[in-house]
């Protein structure tokens, strides 16, 4: 899952992607250089919060594919 953050020293918009940060890979700001990764202790959640939102897409398509079919019902 690719995701954007403001850099906390610049503001520079940095790029990443979630699966990556998950398994301790760091990522730097691509204007000043700041190297940024996930804290171990902040792993649970994170991985809890990902888990959520695959979880919310997977019933929205569920419930656009359901209405798709009643409209054709």
């Amino acid at each position: 899952m690719k995701s954007q953050l403001p850099c906390p020293d610049c503001r520079t918009s940095i790029s990443f992607d979630v699966s990556l940060l998950l398994s301790g890979t760091s990522f730097s700001c691509p204007c000043c250089a700041l190297k940024f990764s996930l804290d171990p202790s902040s792993k649970p959640q994170l991985s809890k919060a990902v888990e959520g939102f695959a979880e919310l897409k997977r019933l929205d398509n569920e419930a656009k594919h359901a209405s798709t079919n009643v409209m054709r019902g």
